[in-house]
């Protein structure tokens, strides 16, 4: 006996989608009392569905087939290569039986009753329904081993979906306006309708079968709004979406009004007009405090003379967590100019000296704060002299400075090396 379990009978649906394009869905449908070896036809999968990923719930399956070459001309004819198919004659219209001998490329038939071949016959072609019945979209077929339950669940690992997050921040002196944004895609095929959505950010290993699993775990784990486990993050959408075959839709992930920034004038021995970054904190005390994932970010700035927005750059970012500096590079400064020199190296006792020397000038009409960032070489270093307060970061000497405006700004300081200190490199 055929059964067919549409689409139609579905009752819950989850679409879980990760970085690397990619989904799992969790289809549950309910279902009459299958009989022990019922032929059963799940009506509806993703053509671009991972046979080796299904996991099926809710009965036993003693065989699966995943049918998925469908309707087209090509297939049609494979299908019934062999079988007895009749014409119908376009001027008499009589039929006349045929045996399809080829499907692929001309047309080649023999007469059932004079076998004569005929090359591209003409006139209407009629195609006996075959056994097992025609699918017109994905289809999974079992051989049911036994029943657990009235409702079925398919989980399976398909191609096809894909998320990105996108940002908007517009910027109004030091204050912001920041809107997030998911755009999803979907041409795995099928479409998804009153879908849970849930979201992975992270990348995951493609080695064999663990991919399958590591994924089937993030999704059970998977219940809050956002969590962290195992070096990935989940968004859970608080409401159930729509998401139709070869769809783009855009989802709203977060919005924020009025949140602090800090604009940073960030300068280098090679910089000739300073980056400009826009930097703030990604905390609930700055109306935000939500993990960010990767994404490209539009920046807009608020014109002065006439309230207009305008574009300033965009900047990728990675995954950043609660609680997390966001660092925005937006372009460089074109009234900002700097002149960077090495103006002196000397050794004196087991020490060497590196005098540097920045000149900054100002011509925005409004004074700024900047920063240079000096990258050191080696470890064993401090600095001896400087005009302005200075720290020590890892490989780099920085130096916050205020730059006036039209007043040429000078910065130096000396770099000191250790040099007497002895280091084993090896035996």
């Amino acid at each position: 006996m055929l059964n067919r379990i549409p689409k139609s009978e579905t009752t819950a649906c989850s679409l879980t989608v990760y970085n690397d394009g990619f989904a799992l869905v969790k289809d549950t449908r309910s279902i009459p009392q299958f009989a022990e070896n019922d032929e059963v036809h799940f009506v509806g999968v993703a053509r671009k569905l991972k046979p080796e990923s299904i996991i099926v719930e809710g009965v036993d399956v003693s065989e699966l087939v995943y049918e998925y070459d469908l309707m087209d001309e090509l297939r049609i004819y494979e299908r019934y290569l062999g079988r007895q198919l009749t014409i119908m004659d376009p001027f008499t219209k009589q039929d006349r039986a045929y045996t399809l001998l080829r499907g692929n490329g001309p047309i080649v038939m023999q007469d059932v009753e004079t076998k004569e071949i005929i090359i591209n016959p003409k006139g209407e072609i009629r195609f006996p329904e075959i056994e097992g019945g025609n699918h017109v979209e994905p289809t999974l077929v079992w051989k049911i081993a036994g029943q657990r339950g009235e409702e079925v669940c398919v989980s399976y690992l398909t191609g096809g979906v894909t998320w990105e997050a996108d940002y908007v921040i517009s910027m109004h002196g030091d204050r912001f306006d920041l809107s997030g944004w998911l755009s999803m895609k979907n041409y795995s095929g099928v479409s998804f309708n009153d879908a849970k959505l849930r979201l992975i950010s992270g990348k995951l290993s493609k080695a064999g079968n663990e991919n399958e699993e590591k994924s089937a775990e993030l999704s059970r784990r998977g219940q809050q709004k956002t969590e962290a486990f195992s070096d990935f993050h989940t968004y859970t959408f608080p409401r159930e979406i729509d998401l139709e075959d070869r769809q783009q839709k855009q989802l709203r992930l977060l919005s924020s009004t009025n949140s602090k920034a800090r604009v940073i004038y960030e300068i280098n021995e090679q910089t000739e007009n300073p980056d400009i970054f826009i930097e703030f904190d990604n905390t609930a005390e700055n109306g935000l405090g939500f993990p960010l994932p990767a994404g490209v970010f539009k920046m807009y700035r608020t014109n002065p003379d006439d309230g207009s927005a305008e574009f300033i750059g965009e900047y990728a970012i990675k995954h950043t967590e609660v609680n997390e500096k966001v660092r925005l590079k937006s372009g460089e400064a074109c009234d900002i100019e700097v002149k960077a020199k090495k103006s002196g190296k000397y050794k004196e006792g087991g020490y060497e000296y590196t005098e540097y020397e920045y000149k900054i000038c100002n011509t925005k009409g409004t004074p700024v704060e900047a920063v240079i960032r000096q990258p050191v070489p080696g470890h064993l270093w401090t600095v001896d002299e400087s005009t302005h307060e200075w720290q020590k970061k890892r490989d780099k000497i920085v130096l916050p400075v205020h730059v006036p405006v039209n007043v040429e700004e000078k910065v130096k300081f000396t770099i000191r090396h250790d040099r007497s200190a002895r280091r084993t490199i090896g035996f």
